[in-house]
């Protein structure tokens, strides 16, 4: 989305308005797209000011997985050490995969106590009588965000989580390593940049004049899209694949970088 706005300096003459649309074309598997509405303003300075955006697309080199363990028991001790056992055995099983330690950490931890109102509604007892305290018991995840920068070792990945006892699998995200990130960015700055001065030429030459140079130059905004793709894991459904020698297998998608920038430039 484009934003441009022209200041010239005209006499005491009335000012005029201008609207368009123009933009700039695709490549390499990036988009950026540009709409316009100009406006001349009687001013004694001049200058043009357009906002543009420019986008690019690429393949990510960097997975976020979403995996743990889920334990339930009479009391929260009982749940934190069954918890306890179980993370453990799961994240040995990813780092014997190969996956280095820092890139599996616990990313949330959560032990609370819960009441089984069905059971209690099966058995005829009152929410305020003195045996309900009997039907409390606890429940408590352990998950665990887990880096894969090999693309095609995120199926393994899931796999040996599954093997290596977790209850859930979650989101995984595909995405970019700062470097990349980077890289990216720049060619979007670069699109912006480029559809802005078409812009702003085209508009000087429709009030007679042209671009002498560039004065200000704002490029702080800008986002990353990641790809997600949910993964509902059933246990039952993967141990039969798993007896059978099937893998599971997850398709990643492209990443969307885009950055918009605000340049102000002066008329010759």
């Amino acid at each position: 989305m484009n934003r441009r706005e022209l200041i010239v300096a005209s006499g005491g003459i009335a000012a005029t308005a201008l609207s368009g649309c123009l933009g700039i074309g695709e490549g390499d598997g990036s988009a950026a797209a540009q709409q316009s509405s100009p406006t001349v303003e009687e001013r004694s300075n001049r200058s043009i000011v357009v906002s543009n955006a420019g986008q690019v697309q690429g393949e990510p080199d960097l997975a976020l997985l979403d995996v743990g363990v889920e334990a339930s028991g009479e009391s929260a001790g009982a749940v934190r050490n069954e918890l306890a056992t179980r993370a453990e055995e799961l994240r040995t099983a990813l780092l014997d995969f190969g996956l280095d330690e820092d890139a599996v950490t616990t990313s949330n931890f959560y032990i609370s106590d819960r009441v089984d109102r069905r059971r209690m509604e099966e058995e005829g007892v009152r929410p305020d009588s003195e045996k309900a305290d009997e039907y409390v018991y606890y429940q408590g995840t352990h998950s665990f965000s887990v880096e894969v920068e090999a693309i095609d070792e995120v199926g393994a990945v899931i796999d040996a989580a599954v093997d290596g006892g977790a209850d859930r699998v979650g989101r995984v995200t595909f995405t970019l390593s700062e470097e990349r990130r980077t890289e990216l960015r720049e060619e979007a700055l670069r699109k912006a940049i480029q559809g802005a001065r078409s812009e702003a030429e085209a508009i000087a030459d429709e009030v007679g004049t042209s671009i002498a140079e560039t004065t200000v130059v704002d490029a702080s905004q800008g986002q990353v899209t990641p790809f997600h793709r949910e993964f509902a894991y059933d246990a039952a459904a993967t141990a039969t694949e798993t007896a059978g020698g099937a893998s599971t297998g997850v398709e990643p998608g492209d990443v969307t970088v885009s950055a918009s920038v605000r340049v102000r430039y002066r008329m010759a």
